[in-house]
């Protein structure tokens, strides 16, 4: 839904939507909504480059041209949220954000290879660390990964017994997972500028760990 801020007092931030489809609202009961604000910045060139960048990979890994790449996937980005149709050359920063996180998330889940590495790509690493967690992803090497707790379980605790849910974690593969034992999780996260996330119900149950 495209809407405008027509006021705001500080706490309470009055919205007048523009949606053809305003009873699909009323009849589903949504209660809770994500706003973006535009700011009326328009796209960086580092945003249009990296963007770029992964039509590219993707066309490379997909064997389509990369104009047509492009295409497909804004279709499918304007498809899953809704937004507005948008041109690369002139839209606002905020989308251009949202659009890159997606063609970033959709590289992690159909594992395409990337010439740069994603988490030099990304705009948050947050969100990129937990869809490393969601695919089982290393979010450095982006190879197949391992759980790795930056907050301690305990010696002498069974991890299959213990509740997960609120741990700091990040998927690691092997080789990483061994540095950070190895080098310490503070001289690891300066190293990569990578951190733990708290693990989620969601994830404890991709991850096979109680939540």
């Amino acid at each position: 839904m495209i809407g405008k801020v027509v006021a705001f007092d500080g706490t309470t931030m009055l919205i007048s939507a523009q949606y053809d489809n305003t009873l699909e609202y009323i009849r589903k009961n949504i209660t809770e909504c994500e706003i973006r604000l535009d700011d009326g910045r328009r796209i960086s060139a580092d945003q249009r480059k990296k963007i770029y960048a992964l039509f590219r990979d993707i066309s490379l890994w997909s064997g389509h041209e990369p104009d047509d790449v492009k295409a497909l996937l804004k279709y499918e980005y304007i498809a899953r949220t809704g937004a507005e149709y948008f041109s690369l050359s002139d839209t606002d920063m905020t989308t251009a954000r949202e659009f890159l996180e997606f063609l970033i998330e959709f590289c992690i889940s159909e594992d395409i290879p990337t010439k740069d590495s994603l988490i030099n790509v990304t705009p948050d690493i947050s969100r990129y660390i937990y869809c490393c967690l969601l695919h089982k992803k290393c979010c450095i090497s982006g190879k197949k990964a391992e759980l790795h707790h930056v907050d301690a379980v305990g010696m002498g605790r069974n991890r299959k017994d213990i509740i997960h849910a609120g741990y700091r974690v990040m998927p690691l593969s092997r080789i990483y997972h061994t540095e950070a034992h190895t080098i310490g999780q503070k001289t690891f996260e300066d190293k990569y500028k990578v951190y733990g996330i708290k693990l989620t119900d969601e994830l404890c149950g991709i991850w096979k760990v109680k939540g």
